[in-house]
């Protein structure tokens, strides 16, 4: 059963209580800590896309149009919309020889305004190419031009591309594929329902090569090396997956999902980590995932100085005054 996590306070009062479930383990499959319950089932939402990339690698199309670390990253990763991640996107797409319209994620908001806390120019109209999942439907397409498959259903369940994808879910986090349960996530591609058990082995074999055949080894570190090595792409400027990689000086790739789920894969400890709002908040997300990290001692207390705005939040009332925060109150239990 979730636990509570996170307290929100109205002057010295908990007015609202965030329960949510944790766990870490290593690449062998044991659990090293926890919170809540381990087997909670529920969606990797966008913490699937480093693995969604898996038979892009695999297949050899990521060799045949040559991408670049860069375009890896991008394809892994949720960006911000920012101008040089959406012309990343776009050389992909002329690579491949396709264009923005072939993309069927719809549109949004570009996480670049929200995160940067500036407003759109009225009348300001966004396009598919700044969605932040325009790289992972880049990466999806490109799949089906090598393979010759068709495009206006790539998004289909039942395509083949998806079924790769789904097998390389089921592969890496040991899950088997049958138990998988398949729903639509908001850019219409398929999404992939397991235990927060499985999503943490998952992360922990991806890191750590001894855990798996060399031939996956290499995918998986050539996916894993595009996140160290481009944290900006990832996410984007004042996203938490992207500060977070940008100031710890461990190794550690981070990525996010929508409905309060986060993921995080640690080389050096062979560590896979996942924690779930079992409320979804958005609030609660990035708090409980900083100070998880913050008790395993990933994330030193100067490190946390920087990362302060993650790890808590001030409310204020419509007149600016100062009305009570949010906190983390939880303690990991070691195993």
């Amino acid at each position: 059963m979730a636990v509570p996590v996170i307290n929100v306070y109205r002057g010295d009062t908990v007015e609202s209580t965030h329960y949510g479930d944790c766990v870490v383990v290593d690449s062998e499959g044991k659990i090293l800590y926890q919170l809540g319950d381990t087997q909670t089932f529920t969606y990797l939402r966008s913490s699937a896309k480093p693995f969604q990339t898996i038979p892009i690698i695999e297949s050899g199309a990521a060799h045949h149009f040559k991408f670049t670390s860069k375009e890896i990253a991008i394809i892994s990763g949720s960006h911000n919309g920012e101008p040089q991640q959406v012309e990343i996107v776009s050389e992909i797409l002329d690579k491949i020889g396709l264009s923005p319209d072939h993309l069927q994620c719809g549109t949004h908001l570009p996480h670049y305004y929200p995160a940067n806390k500036i407003e759109p120019e009225p009348g300001e109209k966004f396009e598919p190419i700044q969605h932040n999942c325009s790289g992972k439907h880049a990466g999806m397409l490109a799949l089906c031009v090598f393979k010759e498959l068709s495009l206006d259903d790539y998004l289909s369940p039942e395509h083949p591309i998806q079924n790769l994808i789904t097998e390389a879910i089921a592969s890496i986090c040991d899950y088997p594929k049958k138990d998988i349960k398949i729903g639509i996530d908001g850019c219409s591609a398929p999404v992939h329902g397991m235990p927060i058990y499985n999503m943490a082995l998952g992360f922990a074999r991806f890191v750590t090569p001894p855990s798996v055949r060399r031939e996956k080894a290499k995918i998986y570190s050539s996916i894993y090396q595009a996140f160290i090595e481009h944290p900006d792409l990832v996410a984007g400027d004042h996203r938490y997956d992207t500060e977070l990689m940008r100031t710890c000086k461990e190794r550690l790739i981070a990525k996010g999902g929508a409905e309060g789920l986060h993921c995080v894969g640690l080389p050096e400890r062979k560590w896979g980590m996942t924690t779930k709002v079992i409320d979804g908040a958005k609030r609660a997300q990035y708090i409980f995932s900083l100070e998880t990290l913050r008790q395993l001692g990933v994330v030193t207390s100067e490190e946390l100085e920087k990362l302060k705005e993650h790890h808590g939040d001030t409310l204020f009332n419509w007149t600016d005054k100062k009305i009570g925060y949010i906190k983390p109150e939880f303690e990991l239990e070691k195993k």
